[in-house]
């Protein structure tokens, strides 16, 4: 078995257009390619589902911004990125209801969910398979319990390159795991903050604090263009009476 630096090491060198890819719109700038990893560091133990909807909803606006272009002239070399017009959900613990996209107005029938996948190599199968299908333009995976030539195969399958369409990958994992050795492109980490932005009290009883927030920050990025470019924001949880859903980006 290959140490995990050497499948780092490795993973470096595989991946020649990973300085080329293209990148989600603004504020996210994720390149489109490879593997990007959220690790919750706080006391809720789950996804930030409001953040990968908010990034998936831009995947697939750009897909039908491709679309649009492609619809509208000859350019058949973009035919391939206009097909690709499906996000795949996979793992039951990172599915958002269909409440929640119904009310983003998300369209479900572009919206394939497998929650059947519940083994970190099922899951690893079904992300492979979605990826290599050519019709995905996201994929939202729960990737607890992938080891670095878990997390390796996966980067290689979502890695892009010109003749294929780009996609949007995320992987969520507990925050147990946010030691494990990985080769994603990107990783990022949820920590819980005091209250930094200012935030009201909760409408309702305004003796009450506060609701809680957590920052997102990039911990790993293997092009090293985050430092300049990687968003930043708070996660907050909205209070008891709030009818936002949990995880909303602040504005």
């Amino acid at each position: 078995m290959l140490a995990p630096e050497l499948l780092e090491r490795l993973a470096l060198l595989q991946d020649p257009w990973q300085h080329h890819a293209p990148t989600l719109a603004a504020p996210w700038l994720l390149p489109l390619h490879g593997v990007h990893e959220w690790v919750l560091g706080g006391p809720i133990d789950q996804p930030p589902m409001q953040a990968f909807l908010d990034m998936v909803a831009a995947a697939c606006g750009r897909r039908a911004a491709l679309a649009d272009h492609a619809s509208h002239g000859n350019d058949t070399s973009r035919d391939h990125h206009a097909a690709a017009s499906c996000v795949a959900w996979v793992g039951h613990a990172v599915m958002p209801s269909a409440v929640i996209m119904h009310r983003r107005g998300m369209d479900l029938r572009h919206h394939v969910q497998v929650p059947g996948a519940r083994t970190p190599a099922e899951r690893l199968w079904a992300f492979e398979e979605a990826a290599r299908s050519g019709r995905c333009v996201a994929i939202v995976v729960d990737a607890s319990g992938w080891n670095a030539a878990m997390v390796r195969r996966a980067q290689l399958a979502s890695s892009w390159h010109p003749d294929r369409a780009p996609i949007l990958a995320l992987a969520w994992r507990p925050q147990h795991e946010a030691t494990v050795r990985s080769v994603c492109t990107t990783r990022w980490l949820v920590q819980p903050v005091h209250d930094s932005t200012g935030a009201p009290p909760c409408p309702v009883d305004p003796t009450h604090p506060a609701d809680p927030a957590w920052r997102i920050q990039a911990v790993r990025d293997r092009r090293g263009t985050l430092e300049h470019s990687s968003p930043g924001g708070i996660l907050h949880e909205p209070g008891r009476s709030a009818r936002a859903m949990p995880w909303s980006i602040a504005s």
